[in-house]
């Protein structure tokens, strides 16, 4: 076996790229459009509306989050195999993003074509045109993260993707309001009309996500992709980059626990619109809320990342995962008692929400591209993805453990896992010197 050697923190970036302005505004407004059409088609808030609205079960439900989840990561490894080979990354991400994305478009044809006479066909399509669409994202994603490490210099970083979220927030909370007018009972656009023009826009606005990543100019990188290993043998590698590597074997396990929380990331809108009695119009107001919270994310992304580390941004990300579920917790024995007034501790719910799952990444990506060696970035993002995709399953579960348990039992193991993260974060070492 070949051995690994640790890596130790990398020194901060003393002069800026070139061209590091430019890219960091293409880089902001490419991250804050493709946020905000993903809040059209929300995985927690819209797409288990849409699902149920085409008759699937709470499984379906959660197979649907779990295929987005999946999808985007299982294949990061193979990618980062790939791409760090290649002396620039750009050209490839742009191919590949102007190929897959108008497959929103598609869907969105389909949900109002079949939508009301073949929901069974129109169900099938959105979870696989939802598993393709993540799939060729991820294969954007790996090398993303390696052009903005060399894009943008590590003490600005944190402050360019504060103002993306910031940015997309904001659209996401203007989002969240066009999904409640769109939904609400009395809308021009009924049933399926209403979800295909959501698709609709969700479509256009990812569109001008990949304007933006073509106009990025690529900094020259000064690795050498002739030592990059194939794939094969960086496979062979994998044992032994886990054995030795200690701290990257401390931040993967908590990455995939914290991944774990997400397991009741579904249910909150099923429970609070079955069990509590909202409307689907609420969908909207969650929307918003969680929206609300991946702007209040890329605040703490901005402060944190560049004053105190990943490290601590990873601690406190794990700290507001664990109130998601807490609040619902809380609630749970209430439904009954408070009706429709549970909208307000639920929009609490979807501000944590909005932050955990707008910053779940991001701090574990930022202390990689401080931690790891430059020719190396992309096989590490790319592993700690692929792990991640072991929590591809944890929505599945909880569709089977809310229909056959009960919703209460997947808040609780939602919180658990967020103990537990947080407990295996303290064997993390700072990157920051």
């Amino acid at each position: 076996m070949s051995t690994v050697k640790p890596h130790t923190p990398v020194a901060q970036d003393t002069a800026p790229p070139a061209n590091h302005r430019w890219n960091a505004s293409a880089l902001i407004v490419d991250m804050a459009s493709f946020n905000v059409g993903m809040s059209f088609i929300s995985t927690t808030a819209v797409l288990p509306a849409l699902i149920t609205a085409l008759g699937g079960s709470e499984v379906i439900v959660g197979l649907g989050s779990g295929i987005s989840t999946g999808a985007w990561l299982l294949p990061q490894l193979l990618v980062a195999g790939i791409v760090a080979r290649l002396p620039r990354k750009q050209p490839f991400m742009v191919r590949v993003a102007w190929l897959t994305r108008p497959i929103m478009l598609v869907l969105a044809l389909i949900i109002l074509l079949l939508g009301e006479t073949r929901p069974d066909v129109a169900l099938a399509a959105i979870l696989i045109g939802t598993g393709v669409f993540f799939i060729f994202d991820a294969m954007v994603s790996v090398p993303w993260f390696d052009l903005i490490a060399r894009a943008v210099p590590a003490t600005r970083r944190g402050r360019v993707l504060g103002i993306a979220q910031v940015v997309g927030g904001l659209g996401g909370i203007l989002a969240g309001i066009a999904v409640r007018a769109i939904l609400r009972e009395g809308s021009a656009f009924s049933f399926p009309r209403n979800f295909a023009l959501l698709y609709a826009l969700a479509a256009f606005m990812i569109l001008v996500s990949a304007v933006a990543l073509t106009l990025i100019r690529e900094p020259a990188s000064d690795a050498p992709t002739r030592d990059v290993l194939p794939l094969r043998r960086i496979l062979a590698q994998l044992p032994g980059i886990i054995s030795q590597d200690r701290p990257f074997r401390w931040v993967i396990s908590t990455r995939v626990l914290l991944g774990l929380v997400g397991i009741a990331s579904a249910f909150y809108v099923l429970n609070a619109t079955q069990n509590a009695g909202l409307s689907i119009e609420a969908s909207g107001y969650f929307v918003s809320a969680q929206v609300a919270g991946s702007l209040t994310g890329g605040l703490l992304t901005t402060v944190l990342q560049d004053r105190w580390g990943p490290l601590v941004h990873i601690r406190t990300i794990i700290v507001v995962s664990a109130v998601a579920p807490l609040v619902a917790l809380v609630c749970q024995p209430l439904l009954a008692t408070l009706g429709a007034a549970v909208l307000y501790p639920y929009l609490l719910v979807y501000v944590a929400l909005g932050i955990y799952m707008g910053s779940t990444g991001w701090p574990f990506f930022n202390w990689i591209l401080e931690y790891a060696e430059e020719a190396k970035r992309p096989l590490y993002i790319g592993m700690i993805n692929t792990f991640g995709a072991i929590t591809m399953v944890t929505p599945a579960v909880g569709g089977w453990v809310a229909r056959d348990i009960s919703y209460t039992a997947v808040f609780v193991l939602s919180l658990v896992c967020a103990f537990a993260a947080f407990a295996l974060s303290r064997f993390i070492p700072s990157t920051r010197r």
